[in-house]
């Protein structure tokens, strides 16, 4: 959103990292040093218990939560995204632009997003309806599901 702040979808119970797969959440979160403490930046007090899903604005270090930031493209040719090894990764969906992106992230910052739910309505589908204005499947979720299929056979 500019000046290192974020608008995101989370699940509430004050949890912030959102970013990266599904792998990248467990091991942040199994390693997790946080506090009560709210942070000087942004105020998120990061260990409320609030069971409230909804969409918030954090600064990026609250975001990250010492998880790793990745770049999703849009509008990339049909060759590249089935070549790409790690779901969540692209689309072939063409983004919205900036300003629009923005205005969207915001109109949801205030109107919400819906109930959290891992697989129908996660921070994916968040991030792809503000960059795009469609609701598309969670290539992350698809990913995972595909990655469990072929580890039972």
């Amino acid at each position: 959103m500019g000046d290192d702040t974020v608008i995101h979808f989370t699940p509430g119970r004050g949890q912030e990292v959102e970013t990266g797969t599904f792998i990248d959440l467990l091991r942040v979160r199994s390693s997790d040093p946080r506090s009560s403490t709210p942070c000087l930046v942004c105020s998120s007090s990061l260990g409320t218990a609030d069971a409230k899903e909804y969409v918030r604005s954090s600064c990026l270090s609250c975001f990250l939560a010492g998880g790793d930031l990745y770049r999703f493209d849009y509008a990339v040719s049909r060759a590249q995204y089935k070549s790409r090894v790690r779901g969540g990764t692209c689309s072939l969906a063409i983004a919205n632009p900036d300003e629009e992106v923005v205005r969207c992230a915001y109109d949801l910052l205030r109107t919400g997003f819906g109930k959290y739910d891992l697989v129908k309505n996660n921070c994916e589908h968040f991030a792809t309806y503000c960059k795009t204005g469609k609701v598309q499947p969670s290539e992350q979720v698809r990913s995972t599901v595909r990655l469990v299929t072929v580890g039972v056979t």
